[in-house]
């Protein structure tokens, strides 16, 4: 039974769901987005729109949420350049962002006042901890904020809390862990079995490691939706703009489903989706896309190690069949010493330096192993010529 480890394949979801194509979409050789372009998706059909109509949607708007997959740049230079017309058709503007958790709200303010250079808000803000991508990503958007006078705020919870809800279950988590987040509602059929295509492609786990995984997800999800309405709340003519992984938002499942589920409607969801991407891919997947040139996303890094904080560090678990730990030669009963030669203490440590990761390099690692110290390198591939394409 793996549903009493703490699941890396839930610390990594956000960013590896964001990227994959839709599991239920079908072959179709027609494309309806060109680069540069708004289209509007129906269940039938996806119609091409002038910015102008896109930008009256959000005149009516509570909520305009923006997807991304976190280390794709475009998405980044798109969702700056949505900011900048949101603000150009509304006079007030929070924008919420997933990117940090709860405890580091203080930090956030203190970067739009003025109060810290981009150093000290990184590491008051705990970035390579919590959340480990690049910051040259982030940091037009944190800029364009400060500028503007524009509330930034945290939407997530510590991955402690999600890793606990992944191990065992939400009915597991003690009250006064769950951060004040309030009971998911259920997840819609459709969207359990875009978590299932997921959640399968990690190799074979029972049905109640499944179920774990899906609430791991729904608290996530209830996490953002519950920090998007109590900023709604604290202003209530301001258009609230969440910056959030797109496999939290597409086919209005995810953070939609739970703001519907805490009673706010006037919800837009738009998306940028790879330039010439196939119509029946886009069919009803947001209220507007955006075409970007570059592809969605390289495959993102994976070590393929189950892992568990424990009082003597970072043990390995479990090791899925075919991964990268598994030819570095890492052991179930590993504690993970350093990696990069840096020390690490906690599975989060791990997860922040994998993310680094690009195809075909390689990650030095120190194991104790009986007592012993050994060397391993965990070699990620390279990427195929067609995906470089």
């Amino acid at each position: 039974m793996r549903n009493n480890l703490i699941p890396y394949v839930t610390l990594l979801f956000t960013f590896y769901f964001a990227g994959t194509p839709a599991a239920h979409a079908a072959d179709n050789t027609g494309s309806c987005l060109g680069s540069g372009q708004w289209a509007i998706p129906t269940e039938a059909d996806v119609r091409p729109a002038p910015t102008g109509s896109v930008l009256a949607r959000a005149r009516k708007a509570d909520f305009v949420l923006l997807g991304e997959a976190h280390d794709n740049p475009d998405h980044h230079l798109w969702q700056l350049q949505t900011l900048g017309m949101l603000l150009s058709a509304r006079d007030e503007m929070i924008i919420g962002m997933e990117m940090f958790p709860r405890r580091v709200q203080p930090a956030l303010d203190r970067w739009v006042a003025g109060e810290l250079t981009e150093a000290q808000f990184l590491q008051e803000a705990d970035w390579n901890r919590v959340w480990g991508f690049d910051p040259d990503l982030y940091m037009p958007i944190l800029r364009f904020a400060r500028l503007n006078g524009l509330p930034l705020v945290a939407l997530n919870v510590e991955r402690s809390l999600v890793s606990e809800t992944g191990a065992g279950g939400w009915a597991a988590v003690a009250p006064e862990r769950r951060e004040g987040i309030t009971t998911p509602a259920a997840a819609p059929e459709a969207y359990r079995e875009l978590l299932k295509s997921s959640f399968q492609q990690h190799g074979e786990m029972d049905d109640s490691a499944f179920e774990n995984f899906v609430q791991a997800q729904l608290l996530w999800d209830r996490a953002f939706a519950e920090g998007l309405a109590q900023a709604a709340a604290s202003r209530p003519e301001a258009l609230v703009v969440g910056v959030i992984g797109s496999g939290h938002l597409r086919y209005g499942h995810g953070v939609p489903h739970q703001l519907r589920s805490l009673g706010k409607r006037n919800i837009e969801v738009w998306l940028p989706k790879a330039a010439h991407t196939k119509c029946q891919d886009l069919l009803s997947i947001a209220d507007a896309v955006f075409g970007v040139s570059s592809s969605e996303q390289t495959p993102p890094p994976r070590l393929g190690v189950y892992l568990q904080d424990t009082d003597g560090g970072i043990e390995v678990r479990d090791v899925l069949p075919g991964s990268v730990a598994e030819e570095a030669g890492l052991v179930s009963g590993d504690r993970i010493m350093s990696a990069a030669g840096i020390e690490v203490h906690a599975s989060e440590d791990i997860i922040a330096l994998v993310r680094r990761q690009s195809p075909g390099t390689w990650l030095p690692m120190t194991v104790a192993r009986n007592g012993e110290k050994i060397n391993v390198v965990a070699k990620f591939p390279a990427l195929l010529p067609a995906e470089e394409e």
